[in-house]
């Protein structure tokens, strides 16, 4: 296996008859509910297990943490995975052979860190290239500042994304996907370009929040060349960004090995 193909959690599926079709089955935020978004969550399955299907040696893992405390110790990216068997059934030993799950990320960028340590976890080496599957109106936060800040070749990464699908006429849609992007900017891309390992204010305290069962990983252990630069980033730090990703040095994919 050389390609890691990273599928990011935004919620929970609470198993049911529907497969993820019904809004019921998902725990999902107000501002999840005018674009239909569960429907979305299971469309980022669906083409995550398409690429699997389409490449042999591409290799999936989903990624999201027990970020609900009114659900107990349930990770989303469990719950993801419980979908993608249900969908899968008995189609391919081999298919569901190439799937795990990374059960600690907290926000978008631990979703691309971890995985990457995932993976070696896995099979003792970085992966070789990257896709990453979620929404279109994310693609220049992974793309432009997530695989930037960790000096991820851009010719061995891809974005594989899809919108929201309201049921709103016309204006209403374009005011939604207006509003949409402007808070994508508002919430994410512009506090990640002023810090961009999520250790400072505000990002810090979503992380934590997302953390109610006070999980921890021991991606230092597993990962050694990463070690330094996984310790600098776990915890709220008002270290530089510069002098953080000069822990990151050691990383194969940026010494070119």
């Amino acid at each position: 296996m050389t390609k890691l193909v990273i599928l990011p959690c935004h919620s929970i599926w609470k198993p049911g008859p529907t497969l993820g079709d019904s809004r019921q089955e998902w725990s999902l935020a107000s501002f999840q509910v005018e674009g239909n978004d569960h429907l979305s969550f299971k469309e980022h399955i669906t083409r995550s297990l398409d690429y699997l299907r389409s490449d042999p040696d591409a290799y999936l893992v989903i990624s999201g943490g027990q970020t609900k405390r009114e659900l107990g110790p349930v990770s989303e990216s469990l719950s993801y995975y419980l979908l993608a068997q249900a969908l899968l059934k008995e189609e391919s030993i081999e298919l569901n052979n190439r799937i795990t799950t990374e059960e600690f990320a907290r926000d978008s960028f631990e979703n691309v860190i971890f995985l990457i340590c995932r993976y070696y976890e896995i099979f003792g080496k970085y992966p070789d290239s990257i896709t990453i599957i979620g929404f279109e109106f994310k693609r220049i936060r992974f793309l432009d500042y997530h695989m930037q800040a960790l000096k991820w070749p851009s010719s061995n990464v891809e974005y594989i994304g899809n919108l929201p699908n309201p049921d709103l006429v016309r204006d209403q849609r374009q005011k939604y996907f207006e509003d949409l992007e402007a808070s994508e900017f508002k919430h994410a891309v512009e506090h990640f370009k002023a810090d961009k390992f999520g250790t400072k204010s505000p990002l810090i305290e979503k992380k934590l929040s997302r953390n109610p069962f006070s999980r921890s990983h021991g991606y230092e252990i597993s990962n050694p060349l990463l070690a330094p630069f996984l310790r600098a980033i776990r915890n709220r730090t008002q270290e530089e960004d510069d002098k953080i990703m000069l822990k990151l040095e050691g990383a194969p994919w940026i010494q070119g090995k």
